[in-house]
């Protein structure tokens, strides 16, 4: 692989994120320290060695990936709180273990109910990294209440691979500690936990992990729909008693979390074999000639296949030809994390003007056609949507120029082929019409000495272009190449919208994996979903312009009402722009077909009264043509399309006169205290919230029309 192609590709960092969350240590002195030192100190030293396995499994599973993952150092990232108890233990273990530090906080320390010199204990280690999304309560002068600190938790999670829980287990009949809801999120999210379970009766914590096997579907909506429990919570794990079986089960974790496109590069794999056997298949003629020179030359020394293993070899090319097997999920994932930027061909970009070209001209649209005359302008990649000032912008921009460059770059290029290839087929086809009627009719130059079989050889040509292009579309499946990076790149596009906020698309917390059917161990289930997760995982916290160490959510919101006005306006233009131009495109094409179709009527009624020869051309050709554009706005679904557009427009002209009102409410209130902060805060996150759920919801609506429009045969 070239050089060029290296940086092009993207190259994830090796990054793994580990959340740590427990009791603080009030709760842990009534029901499991009551005062023992010994015990305290067997939970620090469980806890440090969790963590240094955890470090050992993830390096062991990126060194197995080294030319998958960036030519850098790992880097583990320890995300936690600031509260006594668990939230300190791993403050203070997080350097000394290899991991870089970052704390995510509700309120500054200073707020909380519990001050650390309270209790004895010291200070928390400082921080690599601060969030603070700064809650206050719904009533003044009153403590967070556990929702608050869920969402904390549930923020956390997203930013994390693993999770490490320190839970005592005395729970009412329904769970309501934050430390027994943020495992049985975690467990909705498929993620490995790490459960120290403090038993009172015991002096020393159990450890129990959970297995993927266990995470089914079935399991977990029982989870999500019934009530939950400690017993429904602890039928999850199993119970790990020695050093063994642990590091077994933590690189069957790293291994899917991690490695999951790692059989796609086994030799052996019934997949891999299949590709050989297609890619080495040989023509009738290319059989020919490595006979020629077996026989005639004595330097060849493999012997060529026969007949009877080239007939079965083309038996398999034809049959994944006509009906090409659809690529597992890791090796999807194998050829996302090492294709290079794919690049339109001088073929491709010639087919891609001339189809602006005759578009143009059948839309009756100037400006196109005016395009399809000039050389091509140079793509403008990724655009950042700033406030008028700069500074107001309270984060730096997270490193994803370089994978949305190379989504949004293969998104276009095989958006292209896709489309240029529908129009060529249909269009094709129909001059196939043309070239059989010409031929029957002898026209020029078929009534010229030699050249009498000239439209049929066109016809040939035509047909025999028709299907090579329909069969390899479909092999190389350019139309799921295309789906699947504009997935990747508007999922990346609605992540820079509100990551300020730390409002993130739900594609991003979404299980990307599945336990094998009746088989132990998981399974990669979305190539897209784990690659979005690891991008969030390298992406990490965000973190401020102004001071690297500390982001305060709550001290931003001007800076960030106006930020979501600009990027409503850019979106509300961009649909309503859409919207325009693909229902003016389907009226002009409409009344093209119309036209060619009532050209057709007349010339049918002519041939009553007026025999002449040369009107079939009429009565066959342009029917056909009129058919071909029909099955183009059938196809690429240009009426839906238009009408998604339009109601998405409205959606966020809605959005946007809510966001305007809520603005003029912002200037009023800016200087009313922390509390109206807060609440300031929580109403802009709702409002980024919509913005991306409307926006997700039309990626989804668009992948539904156009899932199953792969290239085919024209009807």
């Amino acid at each position: 692989m070239s050089s060029i192609e290296q940086l092009q590709r993207p190259r994830l960092r090796p990054d793994f994120g580990v959340l740590v969350a427990g009791h603080r240590m009030q709760r842990l002195h009534r029901h499991w320290l009551k005062d023992s030192q010994v015990r305290e100190n067997d939970l620090r030293v469980i806890l440090k060695q969790l963590l240094v396995d955890v470090k050992t499994a993830a390096d062991d599973a990126f060194s197995q990936a080294h030319d998958i993952y960036a030519t850098e150092p790992s880097r583990l990232k320890l995300v936690t709180g600031e509260a006594t108890g668990i939230d300190q233990m791993a403050a203070e273990l997080a350097h000394e273990s290899g991991y870089e530090l970052s704390t995510l906080v509700a309120q500054e320390v200073r707020q909380t109910e519990a001050a650390d010199e309270s209790d004895g204990h010291p200070r928390p280690q400082e921080a690599d990294h601060k969030v603070v999304l700064g809650m206050s309560a719904s009533i003044t002068n009153q403590p967070l209440t556990q929702d608050d600190y869920s969402l904390r938790d549930d923020i956390a999670l997203s930013f994390s691979d693993l999770l490490i829980a320190v839970w005592d287990t005395q729970e009412p009949v329904i769970i309501t500690s934050g430390t027994a809801r943020i495992i049985s999120t975690a467990l909705m999210r498929r993620k490995p936990i790490l459960l120290v379970k403090l038993d009172p009766a015991k002096d020393q914590p159990q450890l129990l992990i959970n297995r993927p096997s266990g995470l089914t579907d079935a399991r977990l909506l029982e989870l999500e729909t019934l009530s939950r429990d400690t017993e429904s919570i602890l039928a999850y794990f199993t119970e790990v008693t020695s050093t063994q079986q642990r590091q077994l089960i933590l690189q069957e974790w790293m291994s899917l979390l991690l490695l999951p496109f790692l059989p796609a590069t086994q030799d052996g794999s019934i997949e891999n074999q299949t590709l050989r056997s297609i890619s080495s298949q040989a023509s009738l003629f290319g059989l020919v000639i490595l006979w020629i020179q077996y026989c005639l030359q004595p330097s060849v020394k493999e012997r060529p296949p026969n007949l009877f293993q080239w007939l079965s070899g083309a038996k398999l090319w034809l049959k994944v030809m006509l009906n090409p097997p659809n690529p597992s999920q890791a090796r999807r994932l194998l050829e996302l994390l090492t294709r290079g930027q794919d690049a339109l061909s001088v073929k491709e970009r010639l087919i891609g003007r001339l189809h602006l070209f005759c578009s143009s001209i059948a839309r009756l649209n100037y400006e196109d056609f005016k395009a399809s005359l000039r050389l091509p302008g140079q793509t403008k990649g990724y655009q950042q949507v700033l406030p008028a000032d700069e500074e107001k912008h309270p984060i730096d921009e997270p490193d994803l120029e370089q994978i949305f460059n190379w989504a949004e770059t293969q998104a276009s290029c095989f958006g292209r082929r896709q489309r240029d290839g529908i129009w060529m087929i249909y269009y094709a086809a129909a001059f196939a019409v043309f070239c059989a009627v010409a031929g029957a009719l002898k026209i020029w130059p078929a009534n010229m000495p030699g050249l009498l079989m000239i439209w049929a050889v066109m016809e040939f040509i035509l047909l025999r272009f028709i299907v090579s292009h329909v069969l390899q579309a479909r092999f190389r499946d350019w139309h799921g190449h295309w789906m699947s990076y504009r997935y990747l790149a508007e999922q990346l596009r609605y992540l820079r919208i509100g990551f300020p906020l730390l409002v993130l698309p739900r594609a991003f917390n979404r299980p990307f994996w599945g336990p094998k059917s009746n088989a132990r161990g998981g399974e990669l289930i979305s190539a897209e979903h784990w690659l979005l997760h690891r991008v969030l995982i390298s992406s990490g916290l965000p973190v401020s312009r102004s001071n690297p160490k500390r982001y305060c959510l709550t001290e931003h919101n001007m800076g960030m009402a106006d930020y979501l006005r600009q990027v409503l306006d850019e979106h509300r233009r961009y649909f309503t722009r859409s919207h325009q131009n693909l229902h003016r495109d389907h009226v002009y094409l409409h009344r093209l077909s119309f036209s060619l179709f009532f050209i057709t009527f007349i010339a049918v009624t002519l041939h009553f009264f007026v025999n002449i020869s040369w009107i079939l051309i009429f009565t066959a050709f342009l029917p056909a043509w009129g058919a071909a554009i029909h099955g183009i706005l059938n196809h690429n679904e240009v009426v839906r399309m238009s009408s998604l557009a339009g109601q998405v427009s409205g959606e966020l002209t809605i959005l946007n006169e809510a966001c305007n009102e809520f603005q003029r409410t912002l200037v009023k209130k800016q200087n009313t205290g922390s509390h109206n902060s807060w609440r300031h805060t929580r109403e802009l996150r709702d409002l980024y919230a919509t913005l991306t759920r409307i926006l997700s919801d039309e990626n989804q609506h668009w992948r539904s029309l156009n899932r199953h429009n792969q290239t085919d045969l024209p009807a």
